[in-house]
């Protein structure tokens, strides 16, 4: 049987077509049993999945179809009373020596054992390239400040690929083609600093963040709480209360409205930008229920401006930030710190002197806790000398808190600083949210009473504004978030 077996070996090499299918058998039969091993132990990967379960099958296919064309060659070939190929006759003269028959063996065992080893390190190469780690660190000097905010995220157990790359073959080799230059960008040092927002070719929303926040499943309100704190000596703090009406569908009518109205399924919003920040908004055509309205522009905003992109709204739009997420300014971080009890508010003027030396500049990161402790220990022991003996241990965890905040919102060497990345999430603080569209001044073309309105209630319903007693039950100040 073996002697049979063995006979058949060379008829697989007597010519290039089943030398050729007999490898390709041989390489994608290897690379689907180990493929199906590593995913049955380390569980399942999209990618090492469509590399070994779509890809290598039509490989192993196409072996099988050319062996099978090289044999008929090769009987073809027989039938005429053809010689002996240079393959058979090498085979018969290894098999009939040996040492040769061990040497064969034995490369044989070891081209079995190097497939299986390479196969796992690419399986391991190319999860290692999908995790945060690659991304985040392995170009730290890029990508130092966007992991830093991505780790204290909401989506901080998120892979960066599956909203960076997503599923499928072709984002995913689209991916590393663009990967290949900016690993070639960071090596050299031949990059923007700071990194230009927003991406003009990411992945559209639709197609990733909508796998997990459907568009349908938005309905209903959202209290947002507030606590803004003064800069007086016992840092007063007021609270602001918000009604957000996130909106989606309404299952009762089954119509969409709220905020999320703009990603509806029968609501269609383009618009162009006039400048590369996507700040400055020129036409925006709304499609609902197939009717078309075109708003224009005011002519101050048109005056001078070219349109950069047009673009068809999506969640980025507005959440622009949605993981690498920075403070929007020194007071949104001290107030927020506050709130949490992260710094203490019955140290005197700590608001002011906590915002005041988060506005240095020329601050080194890495330095700036034993600096803003050093500080804080002199303004105390100055002016409070009573507080500066009794609660120096309370001054020096603000101190290093501050440097925290310091230290994930100042990256010198990028060019990063306050609101260098904003958010459109809002208008708070910002005329860059959604007040680029809703500001009045864009005009129906064809009804110039109707605009894109600026009404404060279609978005949010204010239920207390910086009140220092909020008419509202405790637990919603409790259950409210910054």
């Amino acid at each position: 049987m073996l002697n049979r077996l063995l006979g058949v070996v060379p008829r697989l090499w007597a010519n290039w077509l089943a030398l050729l299918g007999t490898t390709l058998t041989t390489i994608a039969g290897n690379a689907i049993l180990i493929i199906t091993v590593v995913d049955i132990v380390t569980g399942a990967n999209p990618y090492m999945s469509t590399f070994g379960y779509l890809l290598m099958p039509l490989i192993f296919l196409l072996g099988l179809a050319l062996v099978a064309l090289g044999l008929r060659r090769e009987n073809r070939r027989r039938k005429r009373g053809g010689a002996e190929t240079p393959f058979a006759r090498a085979y018969d003269t290894v098999m009939q020596d040996r040492p040769s028959r061990r040497r064969v063996l034995f490369f044989g065992i070891a081209s079995v054992l190097n497939v299986t080893l390479i196969s796992v390190a690419a399986f391991k190469g190319v999860t290692y390239m999908e995790s945060p780690t690659f991304c985040g660190q392995l170009c730290h000097s890029v990508m130092k400040p966007e992991y830093a905010a991505y780790q204290r995220s909401p989506h901080a157990r998120v892979a960066c690929v599956e909203c960076h790359i997503g599923e499928g073959a072709s984002w995913f080799v689209r991916s590393k083609l663009s990967g290949l230059r900016q690993v070639w960008a960071t090596f050299t040092g031949d990059f923007s600093r700071p990194i230009p927002t927003p991406i003009h070719h990411l992945r559209p929303a639709r197609e990733t963040c909508e796998r997990c926040h459907w568009p349908s499943k938005f309905h209903g309100a959202r209290l947002l709480v507030r606590n803004i704190f003064r800069s007086d000596e016992k840092n007063g703090r007021v609270t602001n209360v918000v009604r957000l009406n996130v909106g989606g569908a309404n299952r009762r009518s089954g119509r969409y409205e709220g905020i999320h109205w703009h990603v509806a399924p029968n609501v269609r919003i383009e618009y162009e930008a006039l400048d590369d920040k996507r700040k400055v908004i020129g036409k925006v055509t709304l499609t609902d229920k197939g009717k078309t309205t075109v708003f224009l522009p005011s002519a101050k905003k048109v005056k001078g401006g070219k349109v950069a992109e047009r673009r068809v709204m999506d969640c980025v739009d507005c959440h622009n930030r949605p993981t690498h997420i920075y403070d929007t300014a020194p007071e949104v971080a001290v107030d927020q710190a506050l709130s949490l009890a992260k710094l203490d508010s019955s140290l005197p003027y700590l608001r002011k002197q906590a915002v005041a030396l988060l506005r240095r500049k020329n601050v080194e990161p890495g330095r700036a806790a034993q600096l803003f402790t050093r500080e804080l220990e002199a303004y105390y022991g100055k002016h409070y000398p009573d507080v500066a003996r009794d609660r120096r241990r309370t001054i020096v965890k603000a101190g290093q808190e501050l440097g925290w905040i310091y230290q994930r919102n100042i990256f010198p060497e990028l060019k990063i600083g306050w609101n260098t990345y904003p958010s459109h999430l809002g208008h708070r603080q910002t005329t860059e949210g959604c007040f680029r569209c809703h500001d009045d001044e864009h005009v129906a073309r064809k009804d110039k009473e109707k605009t894109i309105p600026q009404d404060c209630d279609l978005c949010h319903e204010v239920m207390a504004e910086e009140e220092a007693k909020p008419d509202v039950p405790v637990g919603v100040l409790r259950l409210g978030r910054m």
